[in-house]
């Protein structure tokens, strides 16, 4: 306990606690009685003004879904080849327009499901899930009044668009846009349904208080939407009192259920259509900030002077009741030691404290490069769009990054050479690879003052995020990225002794295009030459690259392979399957046209699937095959991603679907069909000889052999008129009648097969 003081401390003390209470009291009676009106009303107007501020974030966020989904109706995907979609054949049609489908919900948050109507050739609607033909008179009617609209583009209720109704209270906005974008005759919509939930969230975000209600209303009153969910009554009474005023656009004050509300009112246009934003507050809310401090400050200005009166006897003790708490505070139950002062002892702590935040600083600072990165790898991804470009020159400042001023460069690195005979690193060793080009990255782009963040992309490539100065012309630039690029693969032979490939891209002085350079060098990988090592390429030279490709496709043996494939015979298809990737990589393809002629031979495969009666997204449950094989970037990876994923799957789907029986008819009808294929052989014929019906037969038929009945038999007539042609002098009409056709028919038939007539081969053969 400190030592007390003297009379002349405590009535000095009571002078000054007199002196210091009644400015306090007057203030409080002046705030309380003439200012609280004024305040009132400024109160309001601030409250108008949040509202107004945060409506027009609103009106920004639903003009950017409107631009980006306008745009989207131009997509390639979408354009008037789905007047002749076939859903049944176009499989990467329809696959691409999923794909699309996910890509447009993923644009925005507020979209919760994205939906494509076509009208024609039939009415079918297709979402991410799959699609549904419309066989609902009233649905497709309905579709149609929409597509028969004046505008192209326009919001209307969910609730009034066709299928399934939400039974869970309240509605939401759907934004729709006719196809094609622009002029011409629209063959479908292009439906967007916004989430509802994330709806009332921005609604409810309009007002900073947490009481009362925020309404959207259209200006033709063909829907209204509550932050509530579903509109309640207070809701419709707001509207009421809104539309009785004439629909001003002025906050004014509305009475409910005793209680007194503050309406703020904001209006703005969206597709030609008036929206009005009605936000309803309690006065009581709003304006109690003033009436408590009003009341405050009078009760601890009374409560002031009768403190002073008791301090009089007893000021040494309150004096020290401050620093009494303020050390009970800090010192808790440790004992303070050899410390008799206080303020002594609450300075040493206050040392402590200061070097445990000095310390927490330390830790922050190191954790801030992988913050930084986080947030780098969000910005390239695109998955930072919401943000301005000042909001995001804050964020990325705020992690110890200044890019005020300066432009930036994207990079592109793929590490190669894993499997090579020198490697120093083995399959696992994938992070560590990464984690030491990004280092040398780092360190290559410090020593030649180029700031440098990498990006693991933990696919054995990696982003680098570059800046230059923002006076450095685009020539400049290219040379010093150039060198930066070049030196980087010397090093990295050096050290690693591995191969990259760097991608050079194009530079930018906005953040926002931040992910369209990234994505564009990425792109620029599949350019790469197999037959190279390292290799450094300019993002500009994709235009010319691209258009100079050869595609050296190897039909013969992409036939060879469905052939093994259908016959279940593994052995006979992986070497095939080998050859067939030699000969792509013979010539130095680039990885492009390599993923392009798997493309290929995996369609081919799927459409055999397909004959065969197998579901192809059924067998591979539903997985991506372009995509995972995009993810391949070496040939051998790909040959073994092609032979037991695609292939070999398929091979024991056929194994395991066989059914015996059928083999063992088709065997039998096969033999009848070499015994009496000289006759008057038929379909219908062989059917009512085996008791089967003609369409059973010939599905049985094509499921073993891989063709139908006419093929089969045509294939073997030919083959034993060959033989007769090479090995008799039988004349050609002779042969004509052995095999089972006339002479006329036999001599078009047999040319077709092979490209000459039948005298025509049997001379070729006599010559030899």
């Amino acid at each position: 306990m400190i030592r007390r003081k003297g009379s002349f401390y405590r009535n000095s003390l009571v002078m000054i606690m007199l002196i210091a209470s009644l400015p306090g009291i007057v203030m409080g009676l002046v705030t309380y009685w003439t200012v609280t009106g004024k305040v009132e009303t400024e109160l309001q107007r601030q409250q108008q003004n949040k509202v107004v501020q945060q409506s027009k974030n609103l009106e920004a966020q639903f003009a950017n879904l409107e631009l980006v989904f306008s745009h989207w109706a131009f997509d390639p995907n979408l354009g008037a080849k789905l007047r002749e979609l076939n859903f049944a054949s176009d499989y990467n049609e329809v696959q691409a327009l999923y794909q699309t489908l996910l890509v447009i919900e993923g644009s925005s948050p507020l979209i919760d499901k994205a939906e494509l109507y076509l009208a024609v050739p039939r009415p079918v609607m297709i979402n991410k899930d799959g699609y549904k033909f419309q066989n609902d008179a009233a649905s497709r009617q309905q579709y149609l009044d929409m597509m028969k609209r004046e505008k192209s583009i326009f919001w209307m209720d969910a609730a009034g668009m066709p299928g399934p109704k939400d039974v869970s209270g309240g509605t939401t906005l759907s934004l729709i846009n006719k196809l094609p974008g622009g002029l011409g005759e629209p063959y479908g919509l292009l439906m967007a349904t916004l989430n509802k939930h994330r709806l009332e969230e921005q609604l409810k975000s309009v007002n900073s208080l947490s009481e009362g209600s925020t309404l959207l209303l259209s200006g033709d009153s063909k829907w209204d939407i509550s932050s509530n969910g579903s509109k309640t009554a207070f809701d419709s009474a707001v509207e009421k009192a809104y539309r009785s005023r004439g629909a001003s656009g002025e906050s004014f004050l509305f009475s409910y259920d005793k209680e007194v509300y503050s309406v703020s009112v904001s209006q703005f246009f969206r597709l030609g259509i008036p929206w009005v934003i009605l936000s309803a507050a309690p006065l009581s809310s709003i304006t109690s900030p003033v009436l408590l401090i009003s009341k405050v400050i009078l009760l601890v200005s009374f409560g002031g002077l009768l403190l002073a009166v008791a301090l009089a006897w007893f000021g040494s003790v309150r004096i020290y009741s401050p620093l009494g708490r303020l050390y009970r505070k800090v010192s808790g139950e440790i004992s303070r030691g050899d410390h008799k002062d206080e303020l002594e002892w609450i300075e040493m702590k206050w040392d402590t404290l200061t070097k445990e935040s000095e310390h927490l600083k330390s830790r922050l600072d190191l954790q801030q490069p992988m913050m930084r990165e986080g947030f780098l790898m969000q910005l390239v991804q695109g998955y930072l769009f919401s943000l301005t470009e000042t909001e995001a020159h804050e964020r990325i400042k705020q992690f110890g990054l200044d890019i005020q001023g300066k432009q930036i460069a994207a990079l592109f690195v793929q590490v190669r050479g894993m499997n090579g005979a020198d490697a120093r690193f083995t399959q696992g060793d994938e992070e560590l690879v990464a984690f030491a080009v990004g280092n040398i990255a780092k360190e290559l782009g410090d020593n030649r003052c180029l700031p440098c963040e990498a990006l693991n992309f933990h696919d054995l490539s990696l982003g680098l995020f570059l800046t230059l100065p923002v006076e450095w012309s685009q020539e400049e630039c290219k040379e010093e990225l150039r060198a930066f690029g070049e030196e980087l693969m010397r090093i990295i032979e050096h050290i690693l002794k591995l191969q990259a490939v760097v991608v050079m891209g194009n530079t930018t002085t906005q953040l926002h295009r931040v992910p369209y350079l990234f994505e564009e060098s990425r792109q620029l990988l599949n350019y790469r030459d197999f037959s190279s090592t390292s290799t450094l390429i300019d993002v500009s030279q994709l235009s010319r690259t691209s258009t100079h490709l050869e595609f050296p496709y190897p039909f013969l043996l992409e036939k060879e392979i469905i052939h093994a494939v259908r016959t279940g015979s593994q052995e006979e298809a992986a070497p095939l399957v080998h050859q067939f990737i030699q000969e792509l990589t013979a010539s130095g393809v680039k990885k492009v046209i390599l993923q392009q002629g798997i493309y290929q031979l995996v369609g081919s495969v799927q459409h055999a699937m397909l004959q065969s009666g197998i579901n192809p997204i059924s067998m591979f449950g539903g997985a991506n095959l372009f995509q995972e094989l995009s993810q391949l970037n070496e040939p051998d990876e790909m040959q073994r991603w092609l032979e037991t994923r695609v292939v070999g799957a398929y091979i024991q789907e056929v194994a395991g679907k066989a059914d015996f029986r059928i083999k063992q008819v088709v065997e039998n009808v096969l033999l009848f069909i070499q015994q009496h294929y000289g006759t008057n052989l038929s379909l219908e014929s062989c059917a009512d000889h085996f008791e089967l019906t003609p369409y059973t037969l010939s599905r049985a038929i094509k499921q073993v052999t891989g063709i139908n009945f006419i093929d089969y038999l045509t294939n073997l007539r030919i083959g034993h008129a060959k033989e007769l042609l090479r090995t008799t002098s039988m004349k050609i009409n002779e042969i004509a009648d052995e095999v089972g056709y006339q002479q006329t028919y036999f001599n078009r038939i047999f040319k077709k097969a092979e490209g000459v007539s039948p005298s025509q081969y049997r001379e070729m053969f006599q010559r030899d």
